[in-house]
């Protein structure tokens, strides 16, 4: 008897898979929700239910360790402390206390903050684009340079000097080292870029200790629950993972919230009209146009079943974000794009214990971006898609640039 989901054939490497994914993801949630890849050993899940379910089930894990081709980095190594002191390693009584203390630089007061600091940053880089003509590209002048250069104001880490691009471009490489199935070379790359990253954060947390500041790493440097604190070291750690996620990660988000909007002229000029939309519209763009297949990797803790599929201890599961989002039980019509849907329970930033700590910093900015932006897209600014560059990173394809046609 043949295998459930065998009909279903496809290659990670294929042009369906990185750029048409929602009609594959559409045919594995009906003919089998948890496929094995066997190209690349692990199960990939795409029903709503299941990944919700997975995010929180003791018996998975995202500590890569348990994986069975887990291989063990180098001593001193930023990918060894990440495996033997990161979030996703340390007792559930140790990751509670480090979000409690975390969470003492995510106050009102400094969400204020953060927001006003987010609405100057992104001003000054939307500025130059009032009244632009020609071709411009939009990832290299606005959505790149304002998410390290927002993380940088609120954290009160900055580059030796004039270094925005490189810090940029190191925060990039960093969190690149974390995508699934990615070359030794990329790696190298990652714990290079990290030590260099990692030392300006450590020389801020050090001064702050002498002089505080009104910045995220002033709070972390001054918060205490009775005699309990942060050390240097789990300061260095977080900060460096959220420069690295926050610089990366949200320049994508920008970039496709941008490219989505161009694609929908309706919404836009909705938008344009009614800002009060906004809100909706970052949640419906993170629903719509985030994940692909693949997704968020978790590791089996021990063999079990999930629909009829026998999982092993130590197999790789990995939760696909852009299948939960287009499951048709859970969101009506999924592939359409709607403002006015306000899709709830999204699982963008993840769920339960390790829901994304950055997640509303995330849709402030991708919020503010997307503001901006309506005030310098003239009419009729569309994606030149021949010039479009794309680089394959692991699992993912990254775009290198977002070329859009401003008019003559």
């Amino acid at each position: 008897m043949a295998a459930a989901g065998e009909s279903v054939e496809f290659s990670f490497d294929s042009a369906e898979v990185r750029h048409e994914p929602y009609e594959l993801l559409h045919r594995l949630r009906k003919e089998d929700p948890v496929h094995y890849v066997a190209e690349m050993d692990f199960w990939l899940v795409t029903r709503y239910a299941d990944v919700r379910e997975l995010f929180v089930d003791p018996r998975v894990t995202g500590d890569r360790r348990v994986w069975n081709h887990y291989k063990l980095p180098p001593e001193g190594s930023l990918f060894r402390w990440i495996d033997e002191r990161g979030t996703m390693a340390v007792s559930q009584r140790e990751h509670t206390r480090q979000r409690r203390l975390l969470n003492s630089g995510f106050t009102p007061r400094g969400v204020a903050r953060m927001n006003r600091k987010i609405r100057e940053v992104v001003d000054r880089f939307a500025k130059p684009l009032h009244g632009r003509t020609g071709v411009v590209d939009i990832m290299a002048e606005f959505t790149t340079p304002i998410p390290i250069a927002v993380i940088s104001n609120i954290t009160g880490v900055a580059a030796p000097g004039d270094g925005e691009e490189r810090f940029s471009r190191l925060g990039q490489e960093t969190i690149r080292g974390f995508f699934g199935f990615v070359s030794d070379e990329v790696m190298q790359k990652a714990e290079t870029s990290y030590r260099e990253l990692s030392s300006w954060v450590r020389d801020t947390v050090t001064a702050r200790r002498e002089s505080p500041q009104e910045d995220l790493i002033t709070d972390l440097v001054q918060a205490r629950e009775g005699d309990d604190t942060l050390s240097d070291d789990d300061i260095v750690a977080l900060v460096s993972a959220i420069l690295s996620a926050g610089s990366e990660t949200t320049a994508i988000g920008g970039t496709l919230a941008i490219n989505t909007l161009l694609e929908h002229p309706e919404s836009l000029e909705r938008l344009r009209a009614d800002r009060s939309l906004i809100p909706k519209a970052v949640s419906e763009i993170l629903r719509y146009g985030f994940g692909g297949v693949s997704g968020v990797a978790r590791y089996a803790r021990e063999d079990f079943e999930l629909r009829g599929r026998k999982i092993e201890r130590g197999q790789m599961i990995m939760l696909s974000l852009g299948g939960a989002s287009h499951d048709p039980s859970v969101y009506r019509d999924p592939e359409h794009f709607d403002i006015d849907r306000d899709p709830k329970d999204l699982l963008t930033f993840g769920f339960g214990p390790h829901y994304c700590l950055g997640a509303n910093l995330a849709r402030e900015e991708l919020g503010c971006m997307i503001d901006a932006a309506l005030d310098f897209l003239p009419p009729g600014a569309h994606l030149v898609p021949e010039l479009v560059e794309s680089e394959a990173i692991g699992l993912f394809d990254r775009a290198k640039n977002c070329p859009i046609d401003f008019g003559s």
